[in-house]
């Protein structure tokens, strides 16, 4: 994996210089970017830009493993846990946590109107 946009002075334009710095935090993404140091996979592990690492041949292996470890939870849960996730990256972290707040509420509420009908 390359990062090298300042070698060759490419300006990204697909979210590079907002994106890495949300992942890694914005000093890692600086000293990234700023330097285009070529990444090793484990360098990218270890910074977040990939969850795991996995030998040639094991990549659908770990994939189902994630995969059923994700359908063995509450799949309303799942759907409503993703879709705040999705939405609160989009908004800073105060929007975000308010997001998540009322989302908890919503469905705190939902779920005693469901215990008081059953």
């Amino acid at each position: 994996m390359l990062l090298v946009t300042c070698r060759f002075g490419i300006f990204p334009s697909w979210g590079l210089s907002q994106k890495l710095s949300r992942i890694i935090g914005v000093n890692k993404a600086r000293e990234v970017s700023l330097t285009a140091t070529p990444l090793t996979a484990e360098v990218a592990e270890k910074l977040g830009l990939v969850n795991h690492l996995v030998e040639d041949g094991e990549l659908m292996m770990k994939s189902r493993e994630i995969a059923e470890a994700i359908a063995k939870n509450s799949q309303d849960m799942v759907l409503r846990y993703k879709s705040v996730i999705n939405d609160g990256i989009k908004l800073d972290l105060g929007h975000a946590l308010s997001l998540e707040k009322v989302s908890a509420q919503k469905l705190h509420n939902t779920d005693s109107i469901m215990h008081i009908i059953t």
